[in-house]
């Protein structure tokens, strides 16, 4: 529009001065006469012009308007380099689906203590019982879902995962309660949730087959506060609070208290710089408590160490090495007697803790005979002091030995056959032998 102005300036201009010049061959009357009547010929084009450009700037924006109401919402899309996960509609929470379709079955040679795919090594009927053989359990229960959720802030990613399982009961045939095994959330070194418990193994230790493992192990999940200090690029420092138990005896009276302080758990992890090996120095230190009332308790402090590893020989072999040393603690390690024993009646302050103690040893070995096929053998034990804690029909010492194959037909498909012997040997000299085959089918998404 401004231009179309100085256009009309200009030969306005040009045609004043055209006239002056041509005043000597014209009356002056005449020349006057024409020169306005063709400044008000442009001037006319000028205003048409004018309108026509506001009129189609006034088009333009109704146009715009229209179509930012009409378009529609982006539907979540998956996020850029993060594969298999989606973006909600937000734009920067991401969420992703895993879990895994499972089937378990379990053929006792020997006797089994209950109907259960879990491996009851700790409680198999002795070999005086004459107890029932051959017998056959299966299972989906041990099928699980779970979601991984990520948003960026100011401070970090700030991540939470959610994952349940169906082993809440007994996972027998066509059973199965809905269970929490993971439930945390994650902002920079904390964490607070549910999750594996520093003081278990669960990152040095051999594949297996059995749902629960070999004796030595723990995979403990517990409700905790936990900071995560990095040191170097290899090694970090996990620091955790984790929720009281309440731990119940039976003498003349049931007596039940709760620990007034949560466990304390730590972690110091040590990796090589080629990420072949990894060591863990494990921690624990928790109240035993038991109480009738406010003026009638007994305490102990319950505590252990423990030192794990594996390395990688070559990009086939990996060999794993477990050891740990506990007393007053039954929660953390799989197949372990109680933590303590009471004596008194537990109805006045004449009675006892007695806290036992134990040692748990686990070595393994895992070779990967192609892309589809991999194998692994393990043996652990579990001795306990003879300290008197205990009585006769009580656990002393426990091990087993287990050999399994996994193969891989597809991606993500693995099928799993392990084999089993172990024995259980009370205070008494008392022995338990058992014989387990396990078979796996297992889909992960």
């Amino acid at each position: 529009m401004v231009k179309v102005k100085v256009l009309s300036a200009s030969v306005g201009a040009a045609l004043l001065f055209g006239a002056v010049g041509s005043a000597q061959a014209a009356t002056a009357t005449q020349d006057v006469a024409s020169l306005k009547a063709q400044v008000a010929e442009l001037q006319q084009m000028v205003q048409q012009l004018s309108n026509q450009q506001q009129n189609q700037a006034v088009q333009l924006q109704q146009q715009s308007e229209i179509a930012a109401k009409t378009a529609p919402v982006a539907a979540p899309t998956v996020a850029s380099g993060k594969p298999g996960w989606l973006t909600l509609p937000d734009g920067q929470t991401q969420v992703k689906l895993y879990g895994s379709v499972r089937v378990d079955g379990t053929y006792d040679l020997k006797g089994n203590p209950s109907a259960s795919i879990s491996n009851n090594s700790n409680a198999v009927p002795l070999n005086s019982a004459n107890a029932t053989k051959n017998s056959m359990n299966v299972t989906a229960a041990t099928s699980r879902i779970g979601l991984d959720i990520v948003r960026p802030t100011e401070h970090g990613d700030l991540t939470g995962k959610i994952e349940a399982d169906f082993m809440g009961s007994s996972g027998t045939n066509g059973s199965g309660a809905f269970r929490v095994r993971h439930a945390y959330l994650s902002l920079g070194n904390w964490l607070v949730g549910q999750t594996t418990s520093p003081f278990v193994n669960a990152d040095t230790a051999p594949d297996t087959v059995d749902f629960n493992g070999p004796m030595g192990y723990g995979a403990t999940r517990t409700v905790q506060v936990r900071y995560t200090q990095p040191l170097t690029a290899n090694q970090k420092l996990l620091v955790a609070l984790e929720g009281g138990d309440v731990d119940n005896f039976s003498g003349a009276t049931q007596t039940s208290g709760g620990s007034r302080f949560p466990a304390l758990t730590a972690r110091y992890d040590v990796a090589t710089a080629d990420k072949k090996g990894l060591l863990q120095v494990h921690a624990l230190a928790h109240e035993n408590r038991v109480s009738t009332n406010d003026d009638n308790d007994q305490e102990k402090w319950g505590w252990g160490v423990g030192l794990g590893g594996k390395y990688s020989l070559t990009p086939n072999d990996t060999v794993f090495a477990n050891y740990y040393h506990v007393k007053g603690d039954s929660k953390y390690l799989l197949y372990v007697n109680n933590a303590y024993t009471v004596t008194g009646d537990g109805t006045t302050t004449d009675y006892t803790i007695n806290l036992g103690e134990y040692d748990t040893g686990l070595i393994g070995y895992g070779h990967k005979w192609n892309p589809q096929w991999r194998s692994n053998v393990a043996a652990g034990g579990i001795w306990y002091k003879d300290n008197g804690t205990y009585g006769a029909a009580a656990n002393k010492n426990l091990y087993n030995i287990l050999v399994n194959s996994f193969y891989t037909p597809v991606k993500n498909l693995d099928l799993g056959m392990e084999y089993t012997y172990g024995q259980r040997k009370t205070f008494s000299s008392q022995e338990g032998d058992y014989s387990r085959v396990n078979l796996m089918a297992k889909y992960s998404f």
